[in-house]
């Protein structure tokens, strides 16, 4: 009896969203490339930083110096999956699915974080634009309703073709939605 590798029986989206902080912790040049075509993006932006399940309002609070004006107490667990700063003064907020669909209390979230990110920005960092994308699978029809919240989304799989080394993670990530449980 063969006994699978964890990534190959996960169904757990930080798993996926973790190699993907990996891969562009390590190149970002084909994910940029993805979100410049997506996103409209001048060539000439680049990726400053990227963080991994961020709790922006706690720890941009408590930064020396602070990066946001005011303490956000009610927010400071809600968590990023993916952030990434970019040379315009631009963020990038990825919200990441694999087996199953975005909840609409989670994309209001998102939007009034958007809103009070750019409202309580400092002078020190300030914040152009925030941009949210939902990461998701290939299978997953989106609501006009849930589609609209995000400025744009990306599949799965086409992260499976930016990155070769890990494509079998990335396309599990996106053969996984809905898929059923099945008791032996």
């Amino acid at each position: 009896m063969s006994v699978k590798k964890w990534a190959e029986v996960t169904r757990e989206e930080r798993f996926f969203t973790s190699t993907l902080f990996h891969n562009v912790l390590k190149n970002s040049k084909p994910f940029l490339k993805l979100l410049q075509n997506k996103l409209k993006l001048p060539s000439s932006v680049s990726v400053l930083d990227i963080g991994y399940e961020v709790c922006f309002f706690r720890d941009a609070f408590h930064a020396d110096p602070k990066l946001i004006k005011q303490r956000q107490q009610a927010l400071e667990k809600q968590t990023f999956d993916l952030v990434l700063w970019l040379s315009d003064h631009s963020i990038v907020i990825i919200e990441a699915k694999a087996q199953q669909g975005f909840h609409m209390e989670q994309i209001t979230a998102l939007c009034e974080s958007r809103q009070i990110m750019l409202d309580i920005s400092v002078p020190v960092y300030r914040i152009k634009e925030i941009y949210l994308v939902g990461l998701c699978s290939s299978q997953y029809n989106l609501k006009k309703s849930t589609s609209r919240e995000f400025n744009t989304i990306i599949r799965w799989n086409e992260v499976a073709e930016l990155y070769p080394a890990h494509m079998k993670e990335y396309s599990r990530a996106d053969e996984i939605y809905r898929d059923k449980l099945k008791d032996q």
